[in-house]
């Protein structure tokens, strides 16, 4: 008995100073981890999350670029740290989707070393170009990739993003050859595509966004199922002729698997918060990004699910990194 009442104890003790850590939390600043550098989607919207998450918390938000194949070393990063409310990960649908379903060298799960905690919102990609190209649409690229094959190089934010899936989709159903150029990114990707040292890439609508409204880039076509509000005349590929490249991205906030469900709990109550704001509603949706509140249920079930939708795609095309 004497040892059972010891175990008690150990285990009530345990539970206070989880409740106690929890009710704390947060007592220093937290760190965010984004799985990308500096300059693309993941980092924009990584951004804007930190800065409304700091004034929600009483404590900084501070972003850390763990750029690298395709998100799945900053998520590495995330899940082998403790489940302690203090580092988070800006998880998206190449860290938890594509990536771990392209790579052999993943070491991480993507629902069960995770705390998923909180939705932030849904996007397209979209295939950008220099303006000065001679393709000003989908239609015209295809054509122009078939009078030269293998000549038209392509760049994309790395191996394995949903933005190299959509340039390998389209050679599969264009029946077209071209070749990839994997970036650390999509902000140094951007900057070559915009000095013209390479003319095409496949980025998401967050980082591309304000490069397409300044004139920097055209936009040829974006992969949602529907246009884009704040770009209404950029057509889609469906309308472009391609039914089956239809590809929907997401950004949430996730934390190391067994992180406190107090801690869980405020993060989701401030992201509702944040997410209903029209101002951030309004900055979001310049990126091209649609705000989405989930419960952290529900969270978590639409990871587990998007990571066997690109398991089956991922096997059923035959597509694999470069």
């Amino acid at each position: 008995m004497r040892f059972k009442r010891l175990g008690l104890i150990g285990v009530m003790t345990l539970a206070l100073a989880t409740q106690a850590l929890a009710q704390a939390w947060p007592t220093k600043p937290v760190r965010l981890v984004v799985p990308f550098p500096a300059g693309g989607s993941t980092d924009v919207v990584g951004r804007v999350i930190a800065q409304e998450l700091s004034l929600r918390l009483g404590q900084s938000v501070v972003v850390d670029n763990r750029g690298g194949a395709s998100g799945t070393i900053g998520s590495e990063t995330v899940a082998r740290m403790p489940p302690d409310g203090y580092t988070l990960l800006l998880s998206n649908v190449g860290s938890q989707g594509v990536g771990p379903s392209l790579f052999a060298t993943v070491k991480y799960d993507a629902v069960k070393d995770f705390t998923h905690i909180a939705m932030i919102g849904t996007f397209p990609n979209v295939m950008i170009a220099h303006p000065s190209v001679p393709a000003k649409n989908v239609s015209d690229f295809v054509a122009l990739a078939k009078k030269s094959p293998g000549k038209l190089n392509y760049a994309t934010s790395g191996n394995g993003s949903t933005n190299h899936f959509m340039g390998e989709l389209l050679k599969f159903y264009a029946g077209i050859d071209m070749v990839h150029v994997p970036y650390k990114g999509s902000g140094p990707a951007l900057t070559d595509v915009i000095g013209k040292q390479i003319e095409y890439m496949f980025d998401s609508m967050p980082s591309a966004a304000q490069h397409i409204k300044s004139g920097a880039v055209m936009a040829l076509a974006v992969s949602g199922a529907e246009r884009v509000p704040a770009y209404p005349n950029v057509p889609t590929f469906k309308e472009s002729g391609f039914a089956n490249i239809v590809i929907s991205n997401w950004f949430g906030i996730s934390a190391p698997a067994n992180t406190p469900q107090e801690v869980v709990q405020r993060i989701n109550t401030e992201m509702k918060v944040i997410l209903a704001k029209p101002d951030i509603i309004a900055r979001l949706e310049v990126l091209g990004l649609t705000a989405q509140a989930q419960t952290p249920e529900q969270f978590a079930r639409f990871v587990a699910a998007d990571v066997e939708s690109w398991r089956s795609a991922v096997k059923n095309t035959g597509i694999k990194a470069d």
